[in-house]
């Protein structure tokens, strides 16, 4: 008999070829691995039907078991593609080289700035920007070495020459309109994100990129091409007084700082290029078994796995509203000229008319499938992470009418904080749920509760009990650990009226948030005086 896993297992750091490329939720390589080798043996299938950068699949084959990965993003397929395939590190260094210079030597003019010590042309290595106007430049002087200063003459008539050339020559830049699920700061263009010289250089290394024969040199160019963009876009806070970045990309939008850095594309693409080499060399020597399969298409109807063919699933479901994976991906995927099936995304987006039933009647499809095709007595995990219990509502509901039943939930640590974690400190969750459920070999599909009981009372009860157990304060992140899987087993989301519960209404009726008297950067619930 399996034996379950009950506790945390301590995240451990991503490694370098998790490094390469951006995606979001990503879970923890250890976490994943544990749970494969957990639940299955040498030569079994695993399923992940909602794959993001394929972790499932890359530590399937790291334990030499079979995998099928699956993901209507093809960004995650792109991603996930680019990991597992083994190549030669000389025919991409060497591509990488050839594709530099001669992009380089064409569009170098773009970087020249003055020294303002010696009057001589330098090469300008950040610049930040108000809005849409340059206003500080960092350079490097031959003579001199490196200076920062406030952007003069040459600078801004550079940029009239750059929006001059970008107008009059056939430069090949993505212009899809952004989602307005995450379109912020007026931009409703992908090219609005990038200044006129930015365009114009990554078009030509793009373009030249996409004229490589050979297909796995060809993409892992474009991983490293794609994995820049958002490092060379106007994504990035500005600091004014260093003239450097201050940060990633930290919103889960696409949107543009007031004040904002250009980096210089040429040391973005270099440092990309070393990070993905570093990657590369550890999938060629970690990733021997290569029995796998990976499709871009919707999990809704998987009808290329048969009946009972499948020995485990672990997968990480769309979190509602949380992450907008399709809309936040539209920024690689139009760069990548990916073709995107938007229409059958799961999501909760009202600005696509996609609402909670659109989300739950896609959710229930990819249950039953899952169902069909696992074997069993044989079992599915996922994880998931929500404030909103309607969507946590919706996701067990479609579990349980799938036939699944729930043998138990461990809350999870993070690997590492999400840029939205590190802005909202005060009120976020650094943890996930798995869910561990099996595939009875007599099952009853099961309905959601229908009987009409007090959950707000219910609720309170529970979070009373935990104030005292906590000396009168309770961080979300405790909060949560305890209430969700505490809402999922009593099946408690909706009140008496059958609307949504929600769990800090309800506590800020009896409890205030705020510091921590011992700790004031740690915040929580405490009772009210």
């Amino acid at each position: 008999m399996v034996k379950k896993i009950k506790d945390n297992i301590p995240a451990s750091p991503h490694p370098a070829h998790y490094m390469m490329h951006r995606y979001w939720g990503r879970k923890a390589h250890n976490v994943i691995h544990e749970y494969i080798k957990n639940y299955t043996k040498e030569g079994d299938t695993i399923l992940d039907p909602f794959m993001g950068s394929g972790i499932v699949i890359i530590e399937s084959a790291k334990l030499k078991r079979r995998a099928i990965g699956i993901d209507l993003n093809p960004l995650s397929c792109f991603i996930a593609e680019n990991t597992l395939t083994q190549i030669d590190i000389n025919k991409f260094e060497q591509a990488f080289f050839k594709i530099f210079e001669s992009n380089q030597n064409k569009h170098q003019w773009l970087y020249e700035c003055i020294c303002p010590k010696c009057n001589s042309i330098s090469n300008l290595k950040n610049s930040i920007w108000n809005e849409d106007s340059i206003s500080k430049v960092k350079g490097d002087c031959t003579k001199c070495g490196q200076f920062t200063k406030f952007a003069d003459k040459f600078d801004k008539d550079l940029i009239k020459k750059a929006k001059k050339y970008l107008s009059i020559n056939n430069i090949n830049y993505p212009k899809d309109k952004i989602l307005d699920y995450v379109k912020r700061s007026k931009k409703t263009y992908i090219n609005q994100l990038f200044t006129s010289r930015a365009l114009i250089i990554l078009g030509s290394i793009n373009s030249d990129i996409k004229k490589i024969k050979d297909t796995k040199i060809r993409k892992i160019l474009l991983l490293c091409f794609s994995s820049m963009i958002p490092n060379v876009s106007k994504m990035i806070p500005g600091d004014e007084e260093t003239v450097n970045g201050k940060s990633g990309w930290v919103v889960s939008k696409l949107w543009s700082p007031k004040i904002h850095t250009e980096k210089n594309i040429f040391d973005s693409f270099t440092n990309r290029f070393k990070k993905i080499k570093k990657g590369k060399i550890e999938t060629n020597e970690l990733i021997k078994y290569h029995d796998y399969s990976l499709f871009n298409k919707s999990s809704e109807h998987i009808t290329i796995i048969k009946d009972n063919s499948i020995d485990y699933i672990f997968t990480d479901p769309p979190y509602g509203e949380s992450i907008a994976y399709f809309g936040l991906s539209m920024f690689f995927n139009s760069w990548l000229g990916l073709k995107v099936d938007y229409k059958n995304e799961i999501i909760y987006d009202p600005y696509r008319n996609k609402k909670y039933e659109d989300y739950n009647d896609r959710l229930e499809k990819v249950f039953k499938e899952l169902f069909r095709v696992l074997k069993f007595n044989r079992h599915m995990s996922f994880t998931f992470h929500n404030r909103n219990l309607m969507i946590w509502k919706n996701v067990m509901d479609s579990v349980k009418k799938s036939g699944f039943e729930l043998q138990n939930i461990v809350y999870q640590e993070q690997a590492v904080q999400s840029g939205t974690q590190g802005l909202n400190r005060k009120n976020t969750l650094r943890g996930d749920f798995i869910y561990n459920f099996i595939k009875p070999k007599n099952s009853k599909k099961q309905q959601a509760q229908n009987e009409k009981i007090d959950s707000k009372q219910f609720i309170l009860k529970k979070v009373n009990k935990l104030m005292t157990q906590s000396n009168n304060f309770l961080t979300p992140d405790k909060l949560f650990e305890e209430i969700i899987p505490f809402i999922i087993n009593k099946n408690i989301y909706v009140d008496l009226e059958n609307k949504p519960i929600d769990i800090e209404k309800i506590l800020n009726k009896k409890y205030s948030y705020g510091p921590s008297n011992i700790n004031p950067k740690h915040y929580g619930w405490s009772k009210n005086e």
